[in-house]
């Protein structure tokens, strides 16, 4: 069988393959012997490349960063459920036979409606209405009620997801006030272009 080598298409590499095959390629110069690497070209070549493979693995870094992005919409969404849950929970006690059922899931609702939309609200604001919310039903007058209707589960997954949710988005706004922002697809181009006339030279 006839082997034959294709050339090599870096346009079709993923971010995370293109920044190993660069990685790869500063290694394998690596293992050749300085005294033997006296080129100008050749090592201000190396260093220009050392230093954008730098800048790649940053933005590569960066890119991960938005996976937190996902992480922090799902969050959203989980507590948006727990509030749907414990909306609805109200709402079946309040066709209930039992009088007294009915009369504490009314008097839930008052509470629950006065926090207009909490889930139609920016990220934070939806923090601090929720917050609120579970204060008041904590309050001795409200936590009678939500006892009364087996309600307290309920309660406590808002309090629960609206936490997590907190702990993720605190995290990603001190990460991204910290964090130096970097253009992937340019930063790739000027590589790749540097690693091209790399190839060329040598």
């Amino acid at each position: 069988m006839e082997l034959k080598l294709e050339p090599l298409r870096t346009p079709s590499l993923s971010n995370i393959e293109a920044g190993q095959l660069i990685n790869r390629h500063l290694d394998d110069i690596e293992t050749i012997p300085p005294a033997l690497r006296t080129d100008y070209a050749y090592t201000a070549y190396v260093q220009d490349l050392s230093a954008l493979s730098d800048h790649y693995e940053k933005a590569l870094a960066q890119i991960r960063k938005d996976e937190e992005t996902l992480k922090i919409g799902m969050a959203d969404e989980a507590r948006d459920k727990s509030l749907s849950f414990f909306s609805w929970g109200l709402k079946m006690f309040g066709a209930s036979d039992d009088p007294d059922e009915a009369e504490a899931s009314r008097g839930l609702q008052i509470v629950y409606r006065s926090f207009k939309d909490i889930a139609k609200l920016n990220y934070e604001a939806e923090s601090l209405a929720i917050d609120k919310l579970v204060v008041e039903l904590e309050k001795p007058k409200h936590a009678d009620k939500v006892a009364q209707l087996g309600m307290e589960r309920h309660v406590a997954r808002i309090k629960s997801a609206n936490e997590t949710f907190k702990t993720l988005f605190g995290s990603r706004m001190v990460s991204m006030a910290m964090a130096e922002v970097f253009d992937m697809k340019t930063i790739r181009k000027e590589t790749f272009a540097k690693y091209s006339e790399f190839c060329t030279y040598v």
